[in-house]
């Protein structure tokens, strides 16, 4: 493996910092129409959350995008992930705080600005051929409680008013675009939040599972009900209680009734085994392969066997640090290889949960893309997934070692070498706007920026050997 970082020795007027996205990979750009949940899940392939950010609840205006600590999201961002083999993103998005509250608190009218901003990040990935996931995420949580698991009105009136507007600003959008109607609906704050007896629900869990199943027909209703003929094909995932394998598996979750035939789908979240994705341990073991796939076993029986897709909406392997620095990097590469098999096999695309936390942190530590300078925190553990998955066409690991970039001292120039051909350079401003556009040849070459102003810019350099995307600093 080469070396993920590659340092520079900076310079008075302008310094390059060596980062690194992947080879393009490209999916289909035709319109999307009359395909079954079971044939959108296995076009799917793999995905990406672009998680903590637009589910944020930190304020009530367009800052809560980065209320968490994310950064503003760009296409650049959402292009690296799909160049690095994703072709599927799960947007997860807080509709409470952004939504004017009428009618003694019985109705909703989602903000135009914030409907707008998840239409940006919409076509955002539209403009990579990507799958994306669009859901109702954490207006459940306590703190923010716009819908809970009980039977007032309140929320049920929640859920249908969202979707109705949801569904409407999508109505347009083709089946690259997939409803996932809650996330992770529970009993928040209870002992039965997170688990229950399937076979014999408690007596507060059993009422909650009914609602639930009345909440996902909402839902289906009233995107069915919008009338377009895209809202009328489009796949809407379903989750059980807490998104859990509990949850799903009791016999108490019903699947909504849907006039549309063989568009719906399993929403399940499933960090198995808990020990090593969210709990203490660190180290690998060869028995979770075969715990991983004790768990997933019955879930293809009931569902993916008998033509009703799953999709595992989130699922990750916690980074975990000791006081030298190391981390647990081969036991998380076994993980990769033991899970996306077993689900492969089964035919359940998966889904990457990320925060943007590559430290100790608990076991919370699920960053994997760093969305402020393009890479991966953790590239080996990409490429796994890619190599488990067999997509090809992706470099995420191999960097240029011999590229460099740097000043020409007294000019407004850079210079960028390398043993590679060079091929293109592109530069971007922090707003996304593409400033500088060039082909370059040779191993050597110089671009003038004397029509840039000073500050911080995104360059994309092509050779033959990839892309790479570096950050420069115009002082």
């Amino acid at each position: 493996m080469k070396n993920f970082f590659t340092s520079f020795k900076k310079s008075a007027s302008l310094f390059a910092a060596f980062t690194m996205s992947a080879m393009t990979f490209s999916a289909s750009a035709e319109n999307l129409s009359g395909k079954s949940a079971t044939e959108i899940a296995a076009m799917m392939t793999t995905g990406w959350n672009l998680g903590n950010t637009f589910d944020a609840t930190g304020s009530s205006d367009l800052s809560s995008e980065t209320s968490w600590g994310q950064p503003y999201t760009t296409q650049e961002m959402i292009t690296a992930v799909h160049k690095a083999g994703f072709n599927t993103l799960r947007l997860p998005v807080s509709w409470g705080k952004h939504a004017t509250r009428f009618r003694n608190g019985e109705g909703y009218v989602i903000n135009e600005e914030w409907m707008a901003r998840v239409k940006e990040v919409v076509d955002y990935c539209y403009n990579e051929d990507m799958f994306v996931i669009l859901n109702i995420h954490h207006d459940n949580n306590n703190g923010n409680v716009v819908y809970a698991l009980k039977d007032d009105g309140h929320s049920e009136y929640f859920i249908q008013l969202i979707w109705r507007q949801i569904a409407e600003a999508f109505k347009d959008y083709d089946q690259h675009l997939i409803f996932e109607i809650m996330n992770e609906p529970r009993l928040v704050g209870t002992s039965d939040e997170w688990w229950f007896n399937p076979e014999n629900p408690g007596a507060t869990v059993l009422p909650a599972l009914e609602i639930l199943n009345k909440f996902n027909q909402i839902g289906v209703d009233e995107i069915r009900g919008n009338g377009s003929e895209q809202n009328k094909d489009r796949v809407i995932m379903c989750p059980g209680y807490a998104a859990c394998w509990e949850g799903c598996m009791t016999k108490y979750f019903q699947l909504p009734t849907d006039p549309t035939a063989d568009r719906l789908a399993v929403s399940l979240h499933a960090y198995r085994p808990y020990d090593i994705c969210l709990g203490s341990k660190d180290s690998w073991s060869p028995s979770y392969a075969k715990e991983i796939k004790d768990y997933f076993t019955p879930v293809y029986e009931k569902y993916v066997k008998n033509n009703i897709p799953v999709i595992i909406g989130e699922e990750s392997m916690s980074a975990k640090f000791d006081s030298d620095g190391y981390y647990n990097q081969e036991d998380r590469l076994n993980w990769v290889e033991s899970y996306y098999s077993i689900t492969r096999d089964f035919g359940m695309p998966c889904v990457l949960w990320d925060n943007n936390v590559f430290k100790r942190n608990g076991g919370e530590a699920h960053g994997h893309f760093d969305r402020k300078n393009l890479t991966w925190y953790d590239p080996a553990f990409i490429q796994k997934i890619m190599d488990v998955l067999g997509i090809e066409g992706v470099d995420n690991i191999s960097i240029d070692n011999s590229l460099a970039v740097g000043p020409n001292p007294a000019t407004d120039m850079i210079y960028v070498t390398s043993e590679n051909e060079l091929q293109s350079i592109s530069i971007y401003s922090t707003s996304g706007t593409r400033v500088l556009e060039k082909e370059i040849f040779g191993n050597n070459a110089e671009i003038g920026v004397s029509m840039l102003n000073r500050g911080i810019y995104t360059a994309v350099v092509k050779t033959d050997y990839g892309m790479n995307v570096l950050k420069l600093i115009l002082k």
